[in-house]
C-alpha cells in the first residue's frame, strides 16, 4: 500500500511537469492542439488524481483513525485539500467544455489549470511527508497487503443516473476526440490502413454528431439569448459547414497517400496544419 501511494504520487508529479508547454501554449495564445490537451488532462485529473484522493479519503484514512485518532491529528493540515481539488477539477472539466465553445479564454483555463496544479503538487509534498511514515509505522506486512487490495477493488460510487445534456454533448465530443488522435498516431506511424480506418469512423461520427446539434442543441440555444463572446449560434452553424466539406479534401488526401512514396513521411507532416479546425 505505501508503495502503491508512493508510486502515484510520483506519477501525479511527472504528469504536472508536461504542463509546462501547454501553459505556455495557452499565454502565448498560439494554438496547436492546446484545446484537446486541456480537455485530455482534465478527463486525467477527474479520472485518476480525483480516484486517488477518493480512495484515500475512503480507506486509508478511516483505516487509521480506527486504530489511533491521535494519529488524524497530524493529518488535519491537509484533510481539507480535497474540498479544493475537487471544486478546481470541476472547474476545469467546465471550463474544457466551453473553451470548445470559445466561451472562455485560454487566460481564464491557464489561470484555473496554474492554481489546480499548484494545489496538488503543495497537497502532495505536504502528504508524502507524514502519511506514508503513518502508515509504515501502523501497519504490518499482511495488514500492508489487504489495505492495497482494498485500494484497487475501490470504486467511485455512480449517484449520478441521469446524463444532462451537456454532459452527454461532452462525453460524445471527448470520443471524437480520442478517435481523431488516434488516426493521428496512425498516421504520424505512417499506418495508412489502420489511419483510413479510423478516419472514416471519426467523419461519419462528427457528421452525424453535427446534423443531430443543428437538428436539437442549436434551435434552444439560439432562443436563450445573451451570448458570450464567441458563442454566437451563427459561428456554430458555420463551423459545422465546414465540417460537412473538410472531411471530404481530408479524405482525398489520405487517398492519396501511398506506402511507396519515398516522401511519406514529409507529405503527412506538410497536411497536419489541415486538422486545426477539427481540435
Amino acid at each position: 500500500m505505501i508503495e502503491q501511494l508512493c508510486l502515484e504520487h510520483e506519477q501525479f508529479r511527472r504528469r504536472l511537469a508536461n504542463w509546462d508547454d501547454l501553459l505556455v501554449e495557452l499565454e502565448s495564445g498560439f494554438e496547436t492542439f492546446s484545446v484537446l490537451r486541456v480537455n485530455g488532462e482534465a478527463n486525467w485529473v477527474r479520472d485518476e488524481v480525483m480516484l486517488h484522493i477518493e480512495r484515500e479519503e475512503a480507506i486509508v484514512f478511516p483505516e487509521l483513525q480506527n486504530r489511533n485518532r491521535e494519529l488524524m491529528e497530524r493529518l488535519r493540515n491537509f484533510r481539507d485539500d480535497p474540498i479544493r481539488l475537487r471544486q478546481l477539477s470541476d472547474q476545469m472539466k467546465e471550463l474544457a467544455w466551453k473553451r470548445r465553445l470559445r466561451a472562455v479564454t485560454n487566460e481564464q483555463v491557464q489561470r484555473v489549470f496554474k492554481t489546480f496544479r499548484w494545489q496538488l503538487l503543495d497537497h502532495l509534498v505536504r502528504e508524502g511527508g507524514v502519511l506514508p511514515p503513518l502508515l509504515m509505522h501502523s501497519l504490518s506486512v499482511e495488514e500492508d497487503e489487504q489495505l492495497l487490495l482494498k485500494w484497487r477493488s475501490h470504486c467511485p460510487e455512480k449517484t449520478d443516473t441521469k446524463r444532462p445534456l451537456t454532459k452527454l454533448n461532452g462525453s460524445i465530443h471527448a470520443w471524437l476526440d480520442d478517435l481523431l488522435l488516434r488516426h493521428l498516431e496512425a498516421l504520424t506511424d505512417l499506418n495508412l490502413s489502420e489511419a483510413k480506418a479510423i478516419w472514416q469512423k471519426f467523419a461519419n461520427a462528427l457528421l452525424n454528431h453535427s446534423e443531430s446539434e443543428d437538428a436539437s442543441a442549436l434551435p434552444f440555444y439560439e432562443r436563450l439569448g445573451n451570448f458570450p463572446e464567441g458563442g454566437q449560434p451563427y459561428l456554430f452553424s458555420a463551423e459545422h459547414k465546414c465540417f460537412e466539406q473538410m472531411p471530404k479534401a481530408l479524405t482525398q488526401q489520405l487517398e492519396d497517400l501511398s506506402p511507396n512514396d519515398p516522401p511519406l513521411s514529409r507529405k503527412v507532416i506538410t497536411g497536419l496544419d489541415k486538422y486545426m479546425l477539427f481540435r
